[in-house]
């Protein structure tokens, strides 16, 4: 039974902008005691940005629930993924289930919903506003992060989606200013004054989230009323009763979501297209092993083709690997552990998965 409304909060931003970095820094620093939710959702069909989050929330003992989340015990932090770019569709019901069980299996003092960064908030926003949440979550400040070497690039001034991010926000994040020039500090202030969002609260990072008092400031920041103020119109939800009349009760689960199946060869390979770009992902069992230079030379092949993002969870010989590669800018990392190899390409180009896969399995220890 729910005792008073879940805060929550949007957490957006374009692809690579460091969206999981804030989360994760904020999920170390969160009130002792209280356990907090994270929905996450990728464009891509496989789920990456849950198994970083794990890894990053410090002295978490992982634990797969039955819903198929995961729940880091010690630091009170339960994360949830829906993959493929489906959270933003309202009329899709993957995104009320997954709110739902998270609400239902954890019942948190706080709800952070991270979006792809191809997605559109003013979605979400609309169903967290919805008459079947009205007294189960309140909507607070939404937070977008935003590169300022971006804004003078016509590939995201022209993208609605970009845009609505800005627009919709409570809080302005300007991220990686470290590699700011003074024109993109101008340009980005300019862009801002043309969407009229001038007055929209701006706060300049430069050291990746590592400052445990812009950290605290951005914390007492989420606990804000948003400024969103909902349409009234209807959509499509997934019962027409409320959702404390009707509570979760045959809320289907998602564990063909969460659990692969894989093929005979041991892997899973899944495409998604929309918002004018194009993935490919792929997942190995546990049981393939790759090559740390044979994985770290195709990744140099595929930072030639100058994709938008390449990100992965690689299990090699020497240990488990995470990849992060934006605007071609590489960053590697050592994970604990991982259930399985994941893999995914993101490009506003189609990409060649057969050529790809090819040369993934030739990364493979035999």
């Amino acid at each position: 039974m729910i005792t008073k409304p879940i805060n929550t909060n949007i957490i957006t931003g374009f692809l690579g902008v460091g969206k999981t970095t804030l989360i994760g820094q904020l999920l170390a620093h969160k009130p002792k005691g209280e356990v907090w939710a994270v929905l996450v959702n990728e464009f891509g069909e496989i789920g990456i940005d849950g198994g970083l989050l794990n890894a990053t929330v410090a002295g978490g003992d992982n634990l797969a629930t039955e819903s198929g989340m995961t729940q880091t015990k010690k630091a009170g932090v339960v994360i949830k993924e829906v993959p493929g770019g489906c959270l933003c569709c309202v009329s899709g019901l993957p995104t009320q289930v997954a709110i739902n069980q998270l609400i239902q299996h954890t019942k948190p003092d706080r709800l952070l919903i991270e979006p792809t960064g191809l997605g559109h908030p003013a979605e979400i926003a609309k169903l967290l506003t919805s008459e079947y949440y009205q007294h189960v979550i309140t909507l607070q400040t939404s937070v977008c992060l935003v590169d300022a070497r971006k804004v003078s690039d016509p590939r995201y001034q022209q993208h609605d989606t970009f845009t609505q991010q800005l627009t919709m926000a409570d809080v302005l994040l300007a991220n990686k200013a470290q590699d700011y020039t003074e024109t993109d500090h101008l340009q980005l202030q300019q862009f801002l004054s043309q969407l009229h969002l001038q007055h929209t609260p701006l706060i300049t990072v430069d050291n990746h989230f590592t400052d445990v008092e812009l950290i605290q400031q951005i914390l007492l920041r989420l606990n804000t009323p948003t400024k969103y103020q909902p349409l009234n119109t209807s959509q499509r939800l997934l019962r027409q009763k409320s959702l404390t009349q009707t509570w979760l009760s045959s809320a289907p689960p998602l564990s063909d979501i969460d659990t692969p199946e894989f093929s005979p060869a041991g892997f899973i390979h899944k495409t998604n297209q929309g918002e004018g770009c194009y993935s490919s992902g792929w997942i190995f069992s546990a049981a393939h092993c790759f090559q740390f230079e044979r994985f770290m030379a195709w990744v140099d092949t595929v930072k030639l083709d100058k994709v938008l993002r390449l990100k992965a969870i690689v299990i090699t010989r020497d240990g488990v690997l995470s990849v992060n590669m934006v605007d071609n800018q590489l960053k590697l990392d050592e994970l604990d552990d991982a259930l399985d190899t994941r893999v995914e390409i993101i490009s506003d180009m189609p990409l060649d998965d057969k050529l790809l896969q090819q040369q993934l399995l030739g990364c493979l220890l035999v």
